[in-house]
């Protein structure tokens, strides 16, 4: 092929895969739309599946004790409406919020270091899981017992009971890093800090989300037991009141006012965190379907 053909052959080769980039992308777009629109679909239709049987069971049982979803949600939005559901679902959210904090910042150094020195791994072993296994609500109501009814015990009771189960999970997840990087870090003559910064904590962030969310469940039932004790305030304390005057439609419509809040804070607030934190990650997903 003489020279010149050669050239124009190239070009037109060129051209064609250069015209190809922006469709395969096109594409890509297309088909990352359409997984999210599905999962949207799929989610909705689970949450319509719940409230089609629980439908179906107020055939079954009476009003007082399986309300129709429509009279429950008309009391969910009553609720939602009302100064009401901001003052005791914020003093709620203050006491997640505060007890969190405090198991976190005692959970992170703890797991890391158990996970890093051996000395302090035995040590500590051992006061973790005993502390795992301890049920919440007794912590609860030790708590209550040592404080009393103020928000010290509400703050103290969240943060015992879920302290072990987050220094559990950055301790494993701290003993499961690459060491072939932290070696890598020591050759490059990597400060302590620079070694937690760069090598462990990314390695560690998975493990991290996951405890957040642990956290944050466990952290919900612990709170509203301690509510249910006597506090004054809190989405405990509205379950306990419909509880007493027997009313199942107040009892589930503050239960699912909890739930929509809890969602929001998990696909609007942690969900978003994670997509942030670990965008850089490759998306390994051939073996799901």
């Amino acid at each position: 092929m003489a020279p010149e053909e050669k050239t124009l052959s190239l070009g037109i080769d060129g051209g064609a895969s250069t015209g190809l980039v922006p469709e395969i992308a096109a594409r890509a777009g297309r088909a990352k739309e359409g997984r999210a629109i599905r999962a949207l679909a799929l989610r909705a239709c689970s949450i319509l599946a719940m409230i089609a049987v629980w439908w179906l069971l107020t055939f079954f049982f009476p009003p007082s004790l399986i309300p129709l979803p429509s009279a429950t949600l008309s009391e969910v939005v009553s609720i939602m409406s009302s100064g009401q559901f901001l003052s005791e679902m914020g003093a709620t959210l203050r006491r997640v919020g505060v007890g969190f904090a405090i198991a976190m910042l005692v959970a992170v150094p703890l797991g890391i270091l158990m996970g890093t020195i051996k000395g302090l791994e035995n040590f500590f072993e051992s006061p973790v899981i005993l502390g795992l296994t301890m049920p919440g609500l007794v912590w609860a109501v030790m708590a209550i017992m040592f404080f009393g009814l103020s928000e010290t015990s509400a703050y103290a009771a969240v943060a015992v009971t879920i302290m072990p189960m987050l220094a559990i999970s950055l301790w494993q997840g701290t003993k499961s890093i690459d060491k072939d990087l932290l070696d890598m870090s020591t050759a490059f003559h990597a400060g302590v800090w620079s070694k937690i910064v760069d090598v462990i904590l990314p390695q560690l962030l998975s493990h991290i989300l996951a405890a957040i969310r642990y956290g944050l469940g466990l952290a919900w039932k612990v709170v509203v037991v301690v509510e249910m004790f006597g506090f004054s305030n809190g989405v405990g304390y509205q379950v306990v009141r419909g509880f007493n005057i027997f009313s199942m439609k107040q009892v589930l419509a503050w239960a699912i006012t909890f739930l929509i809040v809890m969602i929001v804070i998990e696909f609007g607030i942690i969900g978003w965190l994670e997509s942030r934190v670990t965008r850089w990650r490759p998306k390994l997903e051939a073996w799901r379907r």
